[in-house]
């Protein structure tokens, strides 16, 4: 007899079909209830821009049916609003409804003025920099600059911090280093930034946060007679600002992922300029909507101490600095 077949190999789930079994209980129970209720299977069929999926290959009507992940994003919106839930849940998610619309009128803009857009960004990233920025939501990379999608490669956190042992951080700076090869990276700070303001009271602000406001706290620590020659409170806390960002700069030049890359460059003039990537301090101000380069010499700024964290000992790297 011959060798039995094996079976027909299918192609991985999408993504967006992946959802989890609270997901299904909810889509089950609440919907197929609507539906009840509705009085008729066939509301949905007949409902533009709704599309069904089952769980299964059957036709039998008997198995239920769920809302297809990857429809067209009204028809998701509008499947929202027929979910089964309390008024205040209902007025409250009735909120981020507002993204929804607002994605539509974002959309349709930009295939006015460009219509090729979302089919050249569909195919992949080549941003020229990285964007290290404070999570702080008036000083969102893409706004301060006008720009728009494929242009910034951006990692926020509290007070725009570069910590060696900050994993997400580090994926961030590896990724943007190794695999898309940034020729820039930024870092930038603002003025007004809760982070920076909350790490000069005398308070305990409770972990993980007290741990991660630790790192400003050194900076103050280790710049702490500029900083206290400073009478007006506004224009020292500009000045830590301005120093933070300095010392997270600092802080990329330690990194492995730099001064490999910086390293690799160097030695290829006659295929990169200069050592790259180019490392810059900026300043946001949210008042006047100004964003400041710091002029930096990071070799002087490093001084000496380039010796302790070179990781490499290679002349190249230090004469990159620059």
């Amino acid at each position: 007899s011959p060798p039995p077949r094996k079976p027909f190999p299918t192609a991985p789930p999408h993504p967006a079909a992946l959802v989890t079994m609270a997901a299904r209980q909810l889509l089950r129970g609440s919907f197929q209830r609507h539906l009840a209720a509705v009085g008729s299977q066939n509301w949905l069929r007949t409902s533009p821009g709704f599309h069904l999926r089952a769980f299964s290959s059957s036709k039998d009507d008997k198995i239920p049916q769920y809302l297809n992940s990857w429809v067209e994003p009204d028809a998701l919106w509008e499947f929202n609003e027929h979910m089964e839930r309390s008024h205040h849940a209902k007025m409250a998610d009735a909120e981020v409804s507002e993204l929804g619309h607002r994605n539509q009128i974002w959309q349709k803009d930009m295939l006015q003025k460009d219509p090729e857009f979302f089919s050249r960004i569909g195919k992949g990233q080549k941003p020229k920099y990285l964007w290290i920025g404070c999570a702080d939501s008036r000083v969102a990379a893409e706004n301060l600059i006008g720009g728009t999608p494929g242009e910034l490669f951006t990692h926020r956190n509290i007070a725009n911090m570069v910590v060696a042992t900050d994993s997400n951080m580090r994926s961030v700076l590896q990724y943007a280093v190794d695999y898309l090869q940034v020729k820039h990276i930024v870092v930038c700070g603002h003025y007004d930034c809760g982070g920076v303001k909350a790490a000069v009271t005398q308070k305990d602000h409770a972990l993980p946060l007290e741990s991660w406001l630790s790192q400003i706290r050194d900076v103050y620590r280790l710049h702490k007679p500029e900083l206290e020659a400073i009478e007006c409170e506004d224009e020292r806390h500009k000045r830590l600002v301005e120093l933070n960002v300095v010392e997270q700069c600092l802080n990329l030049f330690k990194t492995s992922d730099i001064q490999r890359r910086r390293r690799y460059t160097a030695a290829r003039p006659d295929e990169f300029p200069c050592a790259l990537p180019r490392i810059h301090a900026m300043v946001f101000s949210p008042s006047d909507g100004i964003l400041r380069k710091l002029n930096i010499n990071f070799k002087e700024e490093l001084g000496d101490y380039m010796d302790i964290y070179n990781l490499y000992d290679d002349p190249l790297l230090s004469d990159s600095e620059s």
